[in-house]
């Protein structure tokens, strides 16, 4: 829509996980070189919190980008009142294309952990380690469910775990984990991250912005500013206001953007 007037190749603040725009905060660094060792070091399960829209997923995304060939990685999304049944079928179907039960009724627990195991095993004869991604964990609020989690890192050959199991969740789900001591010690690596800072949310601007192709930044001081307080440093927040931003502009074929036009726009387009 507004590329070519705005002189950018692709829009920059689209809230998909692309790990081309990943911006490197200290706090992003630092949990991707966690979880990193966690799955080169095989230490079996790791967990990543952080409020909504901070960059958890593109996060996850960014590290299996970085795996290479020696690893198979499995992806699941946990949802609203999932059984732990519900949780061993999601996980085996991410991992194998074995026909399973679609009908609650006719899931069993110890049918679907072979399966996993079957799968796991598989990977490991192909000199694959299995890197295993629950989003959105902080769902998962059963007692049943959690245990099921801990489980899964039962999978062993020869004293090393056959997968590493990472969870993504809100922060609650640390407190969660933290009441459930034989689960919480058995996840060795934790991290969080947190807010943009006002010059974090400056450098990831211009670092989408530069991604995207154009190498200046149209956003005024005062736009910027304007931003990170309503953004509240939220980076799923900062593209929406900014994206929003640049339509406008390219509307009003304004030549840059000030906190006057970002204001307009959220008004405009509804951003709260």
């Amino acid at each position: 829509m507004y590329e070519e007037y705005w002189k950018l190749k692709s829009r920059p603040f689209r809230n998909t996980p692309e790990p081309a725009f990943f911006y490197p905060s200290k706090a992003h660094e630092e949990a991707l070189t966690k979880l990193t060792y966690a799955v080169t070091e095989n230490m079996g399960a790791a967990m990543l919190t952080g409020a909504y829209g901070c960059g958890k997923t593109l996060l996850s995304v960014v590290l299996i980008s970085q795996l290479g060939i020696r690893h198979a990685v499995a992806s699941c999304i946990a949802q609203p009142n999932m059984t732990h049944l519900d949780l061993l079928r999601t996980v085996a179907r991410s991992m194998t294309e074995e026909n399973l039960p679609s009908v609650r009724s006719e899931l069993v627990a110890d049918s679907l952990m072979e399966v996993i195991g079957r799968a796991l095993r598989e990977n490991g004869r192909d000199g694959k380690h299995t890197v295993l991604t629950i989003d959105e964990a902080h769902l998962m609020d059963s007692q049943a469910v959690l245990e099921m989690t801990r489980l899964l890192l039962n999978f062993q050959d020869k004293g090393s775990f056959l997968l590493t199991l990472i969870l993504l969740g809100h922060p609650e789900l640390s407190d969660r984990i933290s009441g459930i001591k034989q689960l919480s010690q058995r996840i060795p690596i934790t991290c969080n991250i947190g807010l943009f800072d006002r010059d974090d949310t400056g450098g990831y601007i211009k670092r989408r912005l530069a991604v995207a192709g154009r190498a200046d930044n149209p956003f005024g001081d005062d736009a910027l500013n304007f931003i990170h307080r309503n953004s509240g440093g939220i980076p799923r927040r900062i593209n929406t206001l900014c994206d929003v931003s640049l339509a406008l502009g390219f509307a009003q074929r304004a030549e840059s953007i000030d906190a006057n036009l970002v204001m307009a726009a959220s008004e405009k387009f509804g951003v709260v």
